[in-house]
């Protein structure tokens, strides 16, 4: 059987007997990133035994994740793992990166199928595995620059107490946000005032570690990391 290395080149080569020399690019850049994260984090969705064994082949630089294995031990939680948290949190790509993502791994998935790699059933989970994120990635992205953009505008202002956690999003009102630590019981923090274009994009249950600052009763950002969708 091909291996995962094998699968993922002869994926491409198909794509680019038809698509443009750009949009080639993007898919190899988006495959690329992909193989990327299958030979560094994959493994961890292993069982505890291989595990072990994938390590131990590692340490020696015997075979990679994707030269050790074949298709069978690709699962649709490893692509949710890369979509929703290997592109923000290692690639931290921009909504553009984020939408050709979608697209190519929606694309991936469709070859995989019609070339037998996977049954209907996987497709299936895959497949609404991605599409689960295809919209939310995008606005993810976007809202993480515009939620930066508004710390940079607050962080020196003065404010009578701070605050800061790991928040979900729980209500969205224009140009208003109430949010709660989902790390630790808590009660919700709110209003945060922030411009109608963020509250426009927010979704609630978006994650997002934040610090915010309180005046009159209200809540500005003052510092941020990365949005996640839920």
């Amino acid at each position: 059987m091909d291996n995962l290395k094998k699968i993922l080149d002869d994926f491409l080569t198909d794509q680019k007997e038809r698509l443009s020399k750009r949009t080639y690019n993007d898919y190899s850049n988006v495959i690329s990133l992909f193989e990327d994260y299958l030979n560094s984090y994959a493994y961890m969705h292993l069982p505890a035994k291989e595990q072990d064994n994938f390590e131990e082949k590692a340490i020696y630089g015997e075979e990679s994740y994707c030269e050790m294995y074949s298709i069978d031990q690709l699962s649709s939680m490893q692509i949710d793992d890369f979509m929703a948290d290997f592109m923000i949190r290692k690639v931290m790509a921009e909504k553009y990166l984020m939408k050709k993502t979608a697209t190519v791994m929606r694309r991936f998935s469709k070859w995989l199928k019609n070339n037998d790699y996977i049954t209907e059933e996987k497709f299936d989970i895959i497949y609404s595995t991605i599409n689960e994120k295809k919209d939310s990635l995008p606005k993810a992205a976007e809202l993480s620059d515009l939620i930066y953009d508004e710390s940079i505008k607050n962080e020196f202002n003065k404010y009578s107490s701070y605050e800061e956690g790991n928040y979900a999003v729980i209500k969205i009102k224009p140009g208003k946000l109430w949010v709660k630590d989902y790390m630790e019981a808590g009660e919700e923090i709110g209003p945060v005032i922030v411009p109608k274009k963020i509250t426009d994009l927010a979704e609630r249950d978006f994650f997002v570690f934040l610090e915010l600052g309180k005046k009159n009763g209200k809540y500005y950002i003052v510092n941020s990391g990365n949005v996640y969708p839920y």
